[in-house]
């Protein structure tokens, strides 16, 4: 009998094809009879994940997204229809001009949603305004997520571009602040989007980085006031947004200590954001499930996607925030976890080297790069046979090491997700060595590398 949590354990026992009878999985506690009469109980081992407890929105409750349109802003919408929203409203300079704007009103639409579009600047008091007076039920809730990009080095930029950075998340914020005081909208929550930018720092980023340590500030004295606030400080999403579109740029990121946020865990974070123990209306009895996504809870801030597989005191860690004093927690993370959570750290080292590699391209052709990939390869093939990786050789035959072509049918899947570029099973099983496919890996991503450039 395996637990639900070793189904892969349960499948390799399978595939060796030495037992005899059934195998079963445990979804519960479950007491059987053996042949000779005498009754085994078999215990779950596992717990099931926390999650944070149902979210509802109020049926009679308008909410406001603020730069919404992008693709985090409609992912958040839809999340926020499937959890009983009636009436979105979106204020954007861009709303209406995009034919996939109507298509996205009409799917809200058919979850029971009502959107309304208003086009508009954020740092235009009167645009906050018209957007509030456009609700169809008192706006009970905001999402700031505007961002205005203008990346230039310090000293070239204009003050032009300052302001074009600045202006829709400071002046910005102020208008929804004082709109909807003066209006007298009761909220129950003031989600800002904020960036890793104003937390760590990015070159090129003065004028943004600004903008979004203004949010965490504004934050602070909203609270002071009495009314509800959460900031987010969002690193590098993985499946939607502005980051996800670009590559190079997610790469780079991956290789400065930045961990790819999945849509999941931003999700799970505005659960958190929206019903912090400070907001007024929602429970705080909720699961922090975003700490998946190393997401750092201090009452109403949050720092979303910092993370690192490598130890901070590696050489060869390249986090850009690894000697920040106010990161010292992450020194304490290790990478001597055993089992499934070992196995996802060793991914995660993988991809941090792919990412540097990227960037640097010198570092494949030392001889050094290919042996460390052919010991990673190693330790996944030993990981799909169930074997200890104190017993990895990378000079032995492959076929000593127990690689069929059931198994290299696996380690190729996985090698297409780490490598980003095709091996056949023949090809693998032709190499006779962990030292071949290590340096058949180093070579493949040698030429990706010089492909994209």
């Amino acid at each position: 009998m395996f637990a639900a949590s070793k189904i892969q354990d349960a499948f390799r026992y399978m595939q060796k094809g030495q037992h005899i009878g059934r195998i079963g999985l445990c979804l519960k506690s479950t007491v059987m009879e053996n042949g000779s009469n005498e009754v085994t109980t078999v215990q779950q081992d596992f717990e099931p994940a926390l999650r944070p407890r149902q979210l509802v929105f109020g049926e009679n409750a308008s909410y406001l997204l603020v730069g919404g349109l992008g693709g985090l802003g409609r992912a958040i919408a839809l999340w926020m229809a499937e959890h009983n929203a009636k009436d979105l409203v979106f204020l954007s300079r861009s709303a209406g001009t995009d034919p996939q704007h109507e298509s996205f009103v009409k799917e809200l639409r058919s979850m029971g949603c009502r959107a309304q579009l208003v086009k508009g600047d954020v740092s235009r008091l009167e645009d906050v305004q018209a957007a509030f007076m456009s609700a169809a039920y008192p706006v009970k809730g905001v999402f700031q997520m505007t961002m205005v990009l203008r990346d230039q080095n310090f000293q070239k930029m204009t003050f032009e571009e300052w302001c074009q950075a600045t202006s829709p998340k400071i002046q910005g914020t102020w208008n929804l602040h004082n709109a909807s005081i003066a209006a007298g909208h009761e909220l129950d929550f003031f989600v800002c989007f904020s960036s890793l930018s104003g937390i760590i720092g990015q070159p090129g980023q003065a004028n943004y980085a600004s903008a979004n340590t203004f949010l965490d500030s504004m934050v602070q004295y909203r609270k002071s006031l009495g009314q509800p606030a959460s900031v987010v400080d969002i690193g590098a999403v993985e499946e939607i947004g502005y980051v996800s579109h670009n590559p190079g740029l997610m790469n780079k990121m991956r290789s400065m200590g930045f961990k790819g946020v999945t849509e999941q865990e931003l999700l799970d974070a505005m659960t958190v954001a929206v019903t912090s123990p400070d907001q007024s209306k929602y429970s705080s009895e909720i699961a922090a499930s975003a700490a998946s996504a190393r997401c750092k809870d201090t009452a109403s801030s949050f720092v979303l996607g910092l993370g690192s597989s490598i130890p901070l005191s590696d050489p060869s860690n390249r986090a850009v925030w690894r000697k920040d004093r106010r990161m010292g927690v992450y020194h304490n993370f290790g990478t001597s976890a055993s089992g499934a959570e070992g196995r996802a750290s060793g991914n995660e080292v993988v991809k941090a080297f792919v990412a540097a590699t990227m960037s640097d391209t010198s570092l494949l052709k030392e001889a050094a790069s290919a042996n460390f990939l052919a010991v990673e390869i190693g330790k996944k093939l030993f990981d799909l046979l169930l074997k200890p990786h104190e017993e990895l050789n990378t000079t032995l035959p492959l076929v000593d090491l127990g690689l069929d072509s059931l198994v290299a049918i696996e380690l190729r899947a996985w090698w297409k997700q780490m490598f980003k570029f095709n091996i056949s099973v023949l090809e693998m099983l032709g190499m006779g060595s962990l030292e071949a496919l290590g340096q058949h890996a180093a070579e493949g991503l040698l030429r990706l590398a010089t492909e994209e450039s």
